[in-house]
């Protein structure tokens, strides 16, 4: 996506001077491109960014459509669709349209404007990729906050190093000082000071003691103690949180586009109703299983 809009971009400023550089004082686009010619440079450099640049929104919006659930991508389409399918019958057979909106140098053309929509959702979703970026490389920080080892005390007093998946529930393990409690578990012996802020945001250590409950990940700040497991793997608040997070980020939309998928229901709706589209029905029926659109993942 990125690729396609830093193309898409070299295309339209050329076609956005051409369009609109006769309203910068001093500035006369006729001495670039004559008049005659200029609506088919215009399409020249349109044609790539609708064509090529836009048909994922293109593919998009036609499985909207097909599949009864308008949003968003179905807006861009026809919106984008439309005004290059007519400007490119305005510049091929202008004389099926009326004298009175014909001019000197033909029926008036918007490629630039399907052109400019396209490129902006283009750097929308080039922001929102960034953004999802950045919340994965958090979410690999979160994961990389657990210790990889663990101290098992064995059933006959004996201490050994194991890998964190190989814990278990009921295990008894000993946390030494600077050291990472390596899941969420119970003080068993002794106490001491834990680091809780990754998981509070308090940079004052918490009083631990026999009984306390302390949370895999933090670090034990200055005294060794014995501790009891009973929650690993999946079950840890840390994997949790990393779930939440990798959640949201999944399935939250902007507000902007949900108004955008409930724009298009409204306007589907309106226009089935006009004479000819009878057939049409109520917006429940274009989303039969629930109000709220679905957008296209």
């Amino acid at each position: 996506m990125k690729r396609r809009c830093g193309i898409s971009l070299c295309f339209l400023v050329p076609l956005m001077i051409l369009v609109m550089g006769n309203h910068v004082p001093g500035v006369d686009t006729g001495t670039i491109v004559p008049p005659e010619y200029n609506p088919w440079v215009q399409l020249v450099l349109a044609a790539p960014i609708v064509l090529w640049g836009g048909q994922s929104f293109f593919r998009r919006g036609w499985s909207s459509i097909v599949r009864r659930q308008l949003n968003m991508f179905t807006l861009i389409a026809i919106g984008t669709g439309v005004a290059f399918l007519y400007s490119l019958v305005a510049l091929l057979v202008p004389g099926i349209f009326p004298a009175e909106i014909r001019s000197a140098h033909g029926v008036p053309v918007y490629f630039e404007a399907s052109g400019a929509i396209i490129v902006l959702v283009q750097l929308g979703q080039v922001l929102e990729l960034r953004a999802r970026e950045a919340t994965g490389r958090a979410l690999r920080a979160l994961v990389d906050l657990a210790p990889a080892m663990a101290r098992v005390i064995r059933a006959d007093g004996t201490e050994e190093d194991i890998p964190l998946t190989h814990v278990a529930v009921g295990d008894r393990l000993r946390v030494r000082p600077g050291e990472k409690v390596p899941v969420d578990g119970v003080v068993e012996e002794g106490a001491g000071e834990v680091d809780e802020s990754m998981i509070t945001g308090e940079p004052i250590p918490v009083d631990k003691k026999q009984g306390d409950t302390v949370i895999g990940a933090t670090l034990n700040a200055n005294v060794s103690f014995v501790m009891r497991a009973e929650r690993i793997g999946d079950d840890m608040m840390l994997s949790r949180i990393v779930d939440l997070v990798a959640d949201a980020q999944r399935s939250l939309r902007a507000p902007i586009q949900q108004l955008a998928d409930v724009v298009s229901l409204v306007c589907a709706y309106r226009l089935r109703r006009q004479p000819g589209c009878s057939s049409a029905g109520s917006p429940s029926q274009l989303y039969p299983s629930r109000w709220s659109p679905q957008s296209p993942s």
